[in-house]
């Protein structure tokens, strides 16, 4: 029976852990998913009304570069946060708390997690556009111009025939914000060495 209610315990905490995770993922997902429609909508979304390819170009280039700032500057700000709580969340734990979120670690800065809350953004293109190509319907194609023109139009001057590779281009937005969420530990990791080191200083200035 013990070994029963252990496992069950086991369980429910795994669990726990698991929905806390997603709801910090999913967070971190909010704002760049905002801005993906932002740049899809307007600057992108341009592209389908100018006569000119060159000007189509253009703007469709323009508007990858401006999500890719984007989602590095987002990544930046997932990853410093993430790593300002892995920091607070070891001192608490030094210190004994039993806080649900600080034994569980929840929050805490991991490179996997960038790579997944990339993904997380690429979900509703991976569904319109595997819709798309399994039965063409104007609701998925209004959502792949309007929605994820940051994959829809790269590839779109090529034909409706290449439409498969816009697969290609989660690499966009996966690959930018994993790359903010590591420079974004690595600006919070040295500014916590920088605090460490002036308490350390104000320690040996007491003694």
């Amino acid at each position: 029976m013990e070994e029963n209610n252990y496992g069950e315990q086991s369980a429910v905490a795994a669990g726990r852990k698991a929905l806390l995770e997603i709801k910090d993922l999913l967070t971190g997902v909010a704002f760049p998913f905002i801005i993906t429609l932002v740049i899809s909508s307007t600057i992108l979304v341009f592209a389908s009304y100018s006569g000119e390819l060159a000007v189509s170009i253009i703007a469709t280039v323009g508007g990858e570069a401006m999500l890719v700032a984007a989602l590095i500057i987002f990544g930046r700000a997932n990853g410093s946060a993430a790593y300002k709580k892995t920091a607070l969340n070891s001192q608490k734990r030094e210190l004994g708390s039993k806080e649900e979120q600080v034994m569980c670690r929840t929050g805490e800065y991991a490179v996997w997690k960038g790579i997944v809350i990339g993904l997380i953004l690429c979900v509703p293109f991976l569904i319109f556009q595997t819709i798309e190509l399994c039965y063409h319907n104007l609701v998925c194609s209004f959502c792949l111009q309007y929605m994820c023109g940051w994959a829809y139009y790269p590839f779109s001057y090529m034909g409706e025939g290449f439409q498969a590779l816009n697969y290609i281009l989660i690499i966009v937005p996966v690959g930018a914000h994993t790359l903010g969420y590591w420079l974004g530990k690595l600006k919070q990791e040295k500014l916590q060495r920088q605090i460490a080191e002036t308490n350390a200083e104000k320690k040996g200035r007491k003694k």
